[in-house]
């Protein structure tokens, strides 16, 4: 695919980590080192706006000097920098405020039709001017399921979707082109809204006439991160071209699922992607680097990803030359580098799309709410997990701190892991022999959260500013607590101060049918109580 105009890369910069600009830089280099011309910066509120002190208050916003110099940065290194903001959903943050209650219509959706909200909007856009030399923005405006049905239908009634999502991105667009930006935008919604709520399959209606409906100076980019066969792509594609020659693909490359990168499962997606944007004559293709619920993932740690995805572009797609030249280019052994993926690896379930660390992390060991999944695998060898990441770390130069982290992870995981499933079998039976064993390895499950919390830390600082941290050092001050807690209930139920342990008392239903440990959602994983 020597023919891309573009091959990019997305870093999400609004998942509470802020990237410190001079690590953004160190990335740009990276990039520029493997290839890549393209770097999206996804700032939802993460970037400040003159006159509105609230935008991005307290979550480390980029200032207008920062970013400038990150362009000017990237443009000597032959990357372009390009904002990817929102101009209609996403806004979870936003939404918090009151000082944008007003302009808020439901949920994390702006208010359409609010003359305040295109006020906003023209700010963020005189922003973006100022800041970055490219006249390319991303928009957003994916996932607005609920468009109209707050304070929009309060005020007007019901309005179709279809209709409220072609007015707002007229305004949208017309605002931009004041700046002389020409934009690109997520295009599930105009799927979503006439395929009851869908967005991939072989069968998806598209709305007759929306390629009319839609501003000359806005392009569809079609996103999909969950498929390994071309053949799933190429539906999507053919479904593209139905409304525009001219759209962009962004695969993603695994971040987002808890601590640990999934560097295989990407590069099979992408892989299958790549070949599908070649037979259909894709030009700018983008990998997006989500951070999912607070960013626990290192972006370095996909680096394998991102070269073999260049390799890809280039028709490259021979294993071992890819592995030779990775080495090359980084000093570091391509297959030390995917050990960074086995925290989220099952014996069981292996190649599938389960990203089990965070939930094996935090998942609470009385409530043990997904216990029945853990159930389903054999052991997992989280003490040998972590001696490979060690060992490995030794050989890894400048990325050792990513190795250490995880590895120190796995040493959580080696005793956390089935906590739920050993600790609720041994009361059910009786035997308090084993529940007393299980309190000795709770003390040192305590003491590795401490270890892993530092190694965790020293990543964070090093990568990202300080803002955001503080739901991190929350949630594993939270898991500390509990895991003592636990164990002080249990040894008074040893103890015979009390008779019993509710909690226990329960048998656990499954989760759902068809249920994965694809889980990354911490409020979903500790209870089922409100948080």
């Amino acid at each position: 695919m020597e023919k891309l105009e573009r091959l990019g890369v997305m870093l999400d910069l609004s998942r509470n980590a802020v990237m410190k600009p001079e690590k953004i830089k160190e990335f740009i280099d990276i990039l520029a080192k493997i290839g890549y011309n393209t770097l999206e910066l996804y700032m939802e509120d993460t970037y400040e706006i003159e006159g509105e002190p609230y935008f991005g208050y307290l979550r480390g916003g980029y200032t207008v000097s920062e970013l400038k110099d990150i362009d000017a940065y990237a443009s000597e290194k032959g990357v372009e920098l390009i904002p990817a903001i929102q101009t209609l959903a996403h806004f979870n943050n936003l939404a918090k405020l009151p000082n944008y209650e007003d302009i808020i219509d439901i949920n994390d959706i702006l208010l359409v039709g609010s003359e305040k909200t295109y006020a906003l909007i023209e700010k963020m856009f005189k922003t973006l001017g100022e800041a970055f030399s490219s006249r390319l923005v991303n928009i957003g405006m994916d996932e607005a399921h609920m468009i109209g049905l707050g304070k929009y239908l309060d005020s007007n009634g019901y309005t179709d979707r279809y209709e409220l999502l072609f007015k707002h991105l007229e305004r949208v667009a017309a605002i931009a082109d004041k700046y002389g930006f020409k934009l690109h935008m997520w295009s599930d919604m105009f799927f979503r809204i006439g395929n009851q709520g869908k967005y991939y399959g072989k069968d998806l209606c598209v709305s007759d006439g929306l390629s009319e409906k839609i501003p000359d100076n806005v392009e569809l980019v079609y996103w999909d991160y969950y498929h390994i066969n071309s053949e799933d792509y190429e539906a999507m594609m053919s479904a593209h071209k139905s409304i525009n020659d001219d759209f962009w693909f962004a695969g993603g490359a695994w971040c987002w699922g808890g601590f640990a990168p999934f560097n295989g499962y990407t590069m099979k997606a992408m892989k299958a992607a790549i070949q599908a944007a070649d037979k259909y004559d894709v030009k700018n293709v983008l990998v997006t680097m989500w951070g999912d619920d607070g960013k626990d993932c290192s972006f370095f740690a996909l680096l394998p990803s991102l070269y073999a995805i260049k390799q890809y572009s280039l028709g490259i797609f021979d294993e071992k030359v890819i592995a030779e030249g990775f080495k090359a280019c980084f000093g570091v052994d391509f297959n030390d580098f995917i050990l960074l993926d086995i925290p989220n690896l099952l014996p069981v379930k292996h190649e599938e799309l389960e990203t089990p660390c965070k939930a094996l992390l935090f998942c609470d060991p009385f409530l043990g709410i997904l216990d029945d999944l853990v159930e389903e695998e054999r052991e997992i060898p989280y003490k040998d997990y972590a001696l490979k990441l060690s060992e490995a770390g030794k050989r890894a130069g400048e990325y050792k701190y990513l190795f250490d982290e995880l590895s120190a992870l796995c040493s959580v995981l080696e005793f956390k892991y089935d906590l739920g499933v050993r600790v609720r079998k041994a009361y059910k039976s009786g035997n308090k022999s084993i529940i007393k064993q299980i309190c000795g390895e709770l003390d040192i499950t305590i003491a590795r959260v401490d270890e892993f919390y530092k190694t965790f830390r020293a990543l964070w600082y090093r990568e990202n500013k300080p803002f955001g941290f503080e739901v991190q050092e929350a949630r594993i001050g939270g898991l500390k607590q509990r895991l003592a807690s636990c164990k002080e209930r249990l040894e008074d139920y040893i103890n015979e101060k009390i008779d019993r342990i509710e909690e226990l008392e329960k048998d656990i239903l499954p989760y759902r049918e068809k249920a994965t440990l694809y889980f990354n959602i911490y409020r979903q994983l500790i209870s089922v109580s409100e948080i």
